[in-house]
């Protein structure tokens, strides 16, 4: 049985977390919503996720400390960037941090799913390699 994605989505704006969360629901996935870094940081300690979904600006603490944070935690988890405020040099920083993906603001709804499951398929599948290394090691060490 196939466990349901967690996606945490951080964003400072309202408007933008509840239509996140309302779609993303509706497509089965787990999804827990923060308007503030400070937050996110604590729930990212506190709560193991799939994938992350910050914006790169918010007043406390932003996106690319989220990132550094998420990679620090669980280097695993796949990290999308968004951002109203998108640069090459920006793009390019998240990227080398560790991002899997960046989305401009606005972006389209079907653009984000695209980049979500294909973010959830690379978990999956390296989820997967860890688990079979870990049992041909127990059975041929």
């Amino acid at each position: 049985m196939q466990e349901t994605p967690r996606i945490l989505i951080i964003d400072d704006e309202e408007r933008m977390l509840a239509m996140l969360e309302k779609v993303l629901t509706r497509r089965g996935y787990a999804v827990r919503t923060c308007s503030a870094g400070k937050e996110a940081l604590r729930l990212l300690e506190e709560h193991p996720f799939d994938v992350v979904v910050t914006d790169l600006r918010m007043p406390d603490v932003n996106g690319m400390e989220i990132l550094r944070t998420v990679k620090n935690l669980s280097p695993d988890t796949m990290v999308v960037m968004m951002t109203a405020f998108g640069s090459v040099d920006s793009a390019v920083e998240a990227m080398k941090a560790g991002a899997y993906d960046y989305l401009s603001k606005p972006f389209k709804i079907e653009e984000l799913l695209l980049i979500l499951e294909r973010a959830l398929e690379k978990w999956r599948l390296h989820k997967e390699v860890t688990s079979l290394r870990h049992e041909v090691w127990g059975r041929y060490q």
